[in-house]
């Protein structure tokens, strides 16, 4: 089927697509894509000789024809929602003159059917763009997600190769080449044996798992159906797999360390983990953090003149502000952190995926609420300050662990050295 019938409505085309310009131009939310006035007029003017020779294309070719369209709109990084916006302002006044010229009903429903299938198109075009990037982005992540270690690497393998094979069936459109929309029973059963006695988190996780089946589901019903602005709409919000895929793993990767950490030795008094303890957590660590590609911040920071809490107010005084110090930095960093007694006063903090911005605002936030907090024991009040040094490392963490240690206790150093109570970073 052609749309040679709308050929009718060249005549009125020059007036639909003049109040198109200056709707578009008088619109401050589509002004912004554009270099200027005679940029968007250019444009417009292809676009209306682009709707002319679409009128006389087969329906293979209008899809053939949109969907290139849609495709260079997303490298445009036009927004689909804006791009369906925009089309609603040429349709609303082609379908007025329409109205307004002819009295036909053949013509008004071959024009309805002429724009559906243009959105249609387009959206399928942004939906092959979108494909290939997040295919590419999938690619990428396989390519270090080995180098974890095994039960992240079982968990994340399995989903991302889930979601690698169902955008692989989207895009060539066969419900048949979809994997199975249920997590796989291994995977499941490692959750299980590392959360047995945790059933929030259990049920966290197959309710987002059924989250992501449902949504894949409903892709493929719309997708049989050609509708591909749903389709587009469905599978952007399917892209949340992904991330719901990280946050699964996550939360599988806090279970793992909750599991590990239990197992590790801790420190009596503060019920940080030992010294010894922090070679089995970096070499772990860094493997997770080459695999996943995020930045590891460590946070060395050192109570300042503690030994005069000892010698004024007692060893059982500095004792309590050791755990009381602890406290503060167990409850400034997230479950996925670790901190560490180094020995004495002196504390280290291992923050995941944290950048030096963050890193630093952490340690200030730290330094500041044992600045502000009064210590009380045995009927006498005094304060104390701390100083603090924050260095970021980034795969694939050439560095050893001995090495940033040194560099990191420089940086503590150099707040001690100016004056303490501060962060160096």
């Amino acid at each position: 089927m052609t749309f040679e019938i709308l050929n009718i409505l060249e005549p009125v085309l020059d007036s639909v697509f003049e109040k198109f310009y200056q709707s578009m131009l008088s619109n401050r939310d589509f002004a912004v894509f554009f270099k200027d006035d005679d940029h968007i007029r250019s444009l417009i003017e292809k676009q209306k000789m682009h709707f002319l020779d679409s009128l006389n294309d087969s329906e293979e070719e209008l899809k053939a024809r949109y969907s290139r369209l849609g495709e260079i709109h997303y490298n445009l990084r036009l927004p689909y929602v804006d791009f369906f916006a925009a089309m609603g302002m040429l349709e609303e006044g082609l379908l007025l003159s329409i109205a307004s010229h002819h009295d036909s009903k053949d013509l008004m429903r071959t024009a309805f059917k002429f724009f559906r299938l243009i959105r249609a198109y387009t959206a399928k075009g942004y939906l092959n763009k979108t494909l290939e990037a997040d295919s590419a982005d999938i690619d990428r992540y396989l390519e270090n997600v080995h180098r974890s270690s095994e039960i992240d690497t079982q968990f994340a393998t399995e989903r991302i190769i889930w979601l690698k094979n169902l955008t692989f069936a989207i895009q060539i459109e066969n419900r048949a080449a979809a994997p199975s929309f249920q997590l796989p029973t291994q995977v499941m059963d490692s959750i299980q044996s590392y959360a047995p006695e945790d059933p929030d988190l259990v049920r966290y996780i197959n309710d987002t798992i059924a989250r992501i089946e449902i949504n894949a589901a409903n892709v493929f019903y719309f997708l049989e159906k050609k509708n591909y602005e749903e389709v587009l709409t469905l599978y952007r919000e399917l892209m949340q797999i992904y991330k719901l895929s990280l946050m699964l793993t996550n939360v599988i990767t806090i279970a793992a360390s909750s599991a590990i950490i239990s197992s590790l030795s801790k420190d009596d008094l503060t019920g940080m983990l030992g010294r010894n303890s922090l070679n089995d957590i970096i070499e772990r660590e860094f493997s997770l953090a080459t695999a996943s590609g995020y930045e590891i911040s460590l946070i060395m920071m050192d109570l300042d003149h503690f030994k005069n809490v000892n010698d004024t107010y007692g060893h059982a005084a500095g004792d309590e502000v050791l755990k009381t110090t602890s406290k503060f930095v167990h409850d400034n960093i997230r479950a996925t952190d670790f901190s560490f007694r180094m020995g004495g006063e002196e504390f280290l903090i291992i923050l995941k995926g944290a950048s030096l911005k963050v890193a630093s605002r952490q340690a200030e936030l730290i330094r500041k609420e044992i600045e502000e907090h009064a210590f009380k024991y045995d009927g006498k009040t005094f304060r104390i300050t701390a100083s603090f040094g924050v260095s970021t490392y980034f795969s694939p963490f050439q560095m050893g662990l001995q090495s940033m240690l040194k560099q990191v206790d420089l940086k503590l150093y150099e707040s001690k050295r100016n004056g303490r109570n501060r962060v160096t970073w």
